[in-house]
């Protein structure tokens, strides 16, 4: 087994002091007030656990000491701490061994035996009286940070971005703390790398240290040998500083191609340094090649020569306070975004570098990653020491993600270009060598072949376009765009877009914001809401905006009176949007290649950009984009007076049998005519026809021409499989895929019955399932179930079929195997709420 550091979790201490009050920790007086800390964890998260005040502006203002007394494990021992925010000093047993200026980089101290009582005390100094030191101005300004001093300092700007979701500043020790042993036992700085060889096999590279002395002894007369895939090479070793440099390299003959989760599997190779009698694990890697097309504007990549729709969100830690600690709720996301098609996380620049068990669930789960350099907004100083902190600080993130087949790109910021050109510089004026050039030979150095992006957006000019490289899509959002306005930006890569402001689902708006009736007011509800600093309007307004000119009602009144109504129209509404715009992104022909949704997560709880709330339940818009995200989609698309193009489109590696229904519904919930035609759909390709096509003749399924009132109320598009499993041929209960599409547009008005039903069973396997049915086409239908999450909601159901949901059990109550669903189903084209009704076997 591979010696595993121990990790300085219990025992922590937190305590507050005047900025500059305290220089040593030999002025800490038997008066200062501590209170117990999480470790890795924050201020913010210590004073929450305690039940203290939370105030943001002293995090910043303040000396924040942090103390762990701990049992001595003998020795010699190194102390690494893997990140601490932000301007840190170190006490060991009242000697001062370390300084740190950095929160993206670990500092290391080599501290000899530690025997008998230890106390380890650190002190992160107050940001605030270093932000307010003169230093040389900026090229430009932001207002999307609150100092302009920040560009010195590398920290987090978390907390420190006015017009966000209000969460407290990074400060602390916000990853592990950790002693690992210098005897030999644990093995340090692993750097993994592999490479894809032509005639289809793999090769890995691997280099390691250990402490010299005890490696020697320990490893006795032979090298060692590096183990990967019942392949095997000698290890080579060399002498520097009194540590043991390892390295090898292993050639697989058959190396099995890795492939984001919608296009194919993600097999792993454990790779193992077997010395003496001991077998270290290194990690684990993957083989894939990567490339990136950027002909003609684009912004297309390629995993293993395949072209890849990259969709997906931008990442928020799951917990803001605690950004460095992982755990179930992070992998809870990425599975959520699994599960919603997604294959795409980017970490932004605005936030923090990711744990190394997301970047390993990433590759187990088969999403890639789009990593920022921890930089944005703001003008990096024109100095040669920052310079050299930064390509240092890349470099080591770096090495820690080679090797791992998820990181798909690396860009050098967030929107540098952008703000700089929106400033009003020229081309020529806001070059930055940093991102242009020093960080570019750092990625090509360390990650050979993973593409890199100086800025996002960039590639245009202005940087900002949207038909060049890469861009950040609001037009159907906060600029307040038509959904045609879609297909004329055409968008090339959006790495960002639809900063949407989208209610939780109820039980979380009960739970965690006081109900509905705060919703639009309450101050502590427009927190979690973003908005533009010096702006006077926030994403509700754009929301009302949306809600208005799609269900053709005045939002303010329909919130005066109505305030559940008023979130359930919200809710739909970012529904419509989200889905409008990856269904014209992704239908085959559009010149997009990608859109990463902001963001995958809340930072707080209520109506914030995440399509997960900060209780770890899925929003409306979760639910529509997972149908148009799928692997196998089905997508409807409204050319106007060319009729209703319907598309199918297979990410999977095996081609698709199947039958494609089309049929049209008239108001009464009369189905009017049906007909279907056989479809084969390659392996990583797609099929489309025409509506009228299907049905064989002409029929106005979009209402262009209204030559006569409107005769559909809706067009229903089936994927079926062509033969059911025993052979009686398709089953319309259990489509591939369905899309609805409403040709006189979502307002409607309520109707009192329905027919909606809903009834509960338990499977053989456990799970919980509901059925459900209507007698009249049932607009937005959403499942309530409490204790369970439902795999599907946010849909149209047809009049006459039936939609079978499973529920997953949320975390908290997954080991109540007794829990029986209860709740109701409703449709937003009807007050009622219906009950689940249980069938008991």
């Amino acid at each position: 087994m591979r010696g595993r550091p121990v990790r300085l979790e219990a025992g922590w201490e937190c305590a507050q002091g005047d900025a500059g009050a305290m220089a040593s920790v030999g002025m800490l007086t038997e008066h200062v007030d501590w209170f117990p800390a999480q470790v890795p964890g924050t201020v913010a998260s210590a004073l929450r656990a305690a039940g203290r005040p939370l105030h943001h502006e002293a995090l910043d203002e303040s000396d924040w000491w942090f103390r762990c007394r701990f049992k001595g494990p003998g020795g010699p021992y190194r102390v690494r701490f893997e990140g601490i925010a932000t301007l840190a000093d170190v006490w060991l047993n009242g000697e001062h061994v370390l300084t740190s200026s950095t929160m993206h980089r670990a500092a290391t101290v080599d501290v000899g035996d530690l025997l008998g009582d230890c106390e380890l005390v650190v002190r992160c100094a107050a940001l605030g009286p270093v932000l307010r030191d003169r230093r040389p101005r900026p090229r430009w300004k932001t207002y999307l940070v609150e100092h302009q001093q920040l560009r010195w300092i590398r920290t987090s700007l978390l907390g420190r971005m006015p017009g966000w979701a209000e969460v407290p500043p990074v400060v602390g020790l916000w990853r592990p703390v950790e002693l690992i042993a210098l005897d030999g036992s644990s093995v340090t700085d692993v750097w993994l790398r592999t490479s894809c060889l032509p005639d289809g096999g793999g090769a890995v590279e691997a280099h390691f240290c250990l402490p010299r002395a005890a490696a020697a002894a320990r490893v006795g007369q032979g090298p060692g040998r590096l183990v990967v895939g019942g392949a095997t090479a000698p290890l080579e070793w060399r002498e520097s500083d009194g540590e043991l440099l390892c390295a090898g390299s292993v050639t697989l003959s058959d190396a099995e191609r890795w492939w984001p989760h919608t296009h194919g599997p993600q097999p792993r190779y454990q790779v193992v340094a077997e010395l003496g009698d001991r077998a270290c694990v290194l990690g684990s890697v993957g083989f894939r090649t990567l490339g990136l097309e950027r002909a003609d504007g684009g912004f297309e990549l390629q995993v293993n020569d395949v072209r890849i729709f990259c969709r997906g969100a931008v990442w928020f830690p799951p917990d803001p306070l605690s950004p460095g600690a992982a755990g179930r709720p992070e992998r809870h996301l990425l599975e959520l975004a699994k599960a919603a098609g997604m294959n795409m996380v980017r970490v932004p620049g605005t936030t923090v570098l990711p744990t190394p068990s997301f970047v390993e669930q990433c590759d187990e789960l088969g999403m890639l990653v789009w990593q920022d350099c921890m930089f944005a907004f703001m003008d990096p100083p024109d100095d040669e020491c920052f310079r050299a902190e930064m390509v240092a600080e890349t470099r080591e993130s770096l090495v820690a993600l080679d090797g791992h087949p998820s990181l798909a790109v690396v860009c050098g910021n967030q929107e540098v270009e952008e703000v700089a050109a929106m400033f009003g510089l020229p081309a020529e004026r806001r070059a930055t060598p940093l991102f242009d050039e020093l960080l570019a030979d750092v990625v090509a150095e360390v990650l050979p072949g993973i593409p890199y992006v100086a800025s996002n957006p960039s590639g245009g000019e202005p940087p900002f376009r949207m038909d060049q490289g890469v861009s950040q899509y609001f037009g159907v959002g906060g600029y307040l765009r038509p959904l045609d306005d879609v297909r004329r930006a055409s968008v090339r890569f959006a790495a960002e877009c639809l900063a949407l402001a989208t209610p939780p689902e109820p039980q979380t708006v009960e739970e965690l914001c006081g109900g509905a009736t705060r919703a639009g007011h309450d101050p502590e509800w427009k927190r979690a809401v973003h908005h533009d600093a010096g702006r006077s309007w926030d994403m509700e307004d754009v929301r009302s905006h949306y809600v208005g000119s799609l269900f053709g009602v005045d939002p303010f009144q329909v919130r005066y009176a109505d305030p559940e109504r008023a979130l359930e129209l919200g809710r739909a509404a970012n529904a419509v949007l989200m889905e409008a715009v990856f269904t014209e992104w992704r239908r085959p022909g559009s010149p997009c290649d990608g859109g990463l949704v902001l963001a995958l997560s809340d930072l707080r709880a209520g109506a914030g950009w995440g399509l997960v709330d900060s209780a770890g339940r899925p929003k409306a818009p979760w639910y529509a984009l997972r149908r148009v995200l799928a692997p196998l989609a089905l997508l409807a698309v409204d050319e106007g007076l060319n009729g209703l193009a319907l598309h199918v489109v297979n990410d999977g590696p095996q081609p698709v049998a199947a039958l494609l229904e089309v049929a049209l519904v008239a108001p009464g919930a009369v189905l009017v005519e049906r007909a279907d035609v056989a479809v084969d759909v390659a392996g990583r390709g797609s099929f489309s026809i025409g509506a009228e096509e299907v049905l064989g003749a002409w029929r106005d399924v979009t209402y262009a021409y209204r030559f006569a009132p409107p005769a559909y109320d809706a067009v229903v598009a089936t994927l079926l499989p062509r033969a059911g499993v025993d052979g009686t041929g398709p089953n319309a209960d259990t489509p591939l895929a369905q899309v609805v599409y409403l040709p006189l547009g979502q307002a409607r008005t309520f109707e009192r019955d329905l027919g909606l039903r809903a009834s509960a069973h338990q499977g053989s396997d456990g799970c919980w399932r509901v059925d459900v049915q209507s007698e009249r086409l049932a607009q937005w239908v959403s499942l309530r179930v409490e204790g369970f999450i439902p795999a599907d909601s946010w849909f149209h159901l047809p009049p006459g079929r039936r939609r079978t949901v499973e529920l997953w059990q949320e975390e908290g109550s997954a080991g109540d195997a007794m829990l029986v669903p209860r709740g109701t189903v409703q449709a937003l084209n009807s007050p009622d709420h219906v009950p689940i009704v249980v069938q008991r076997r």
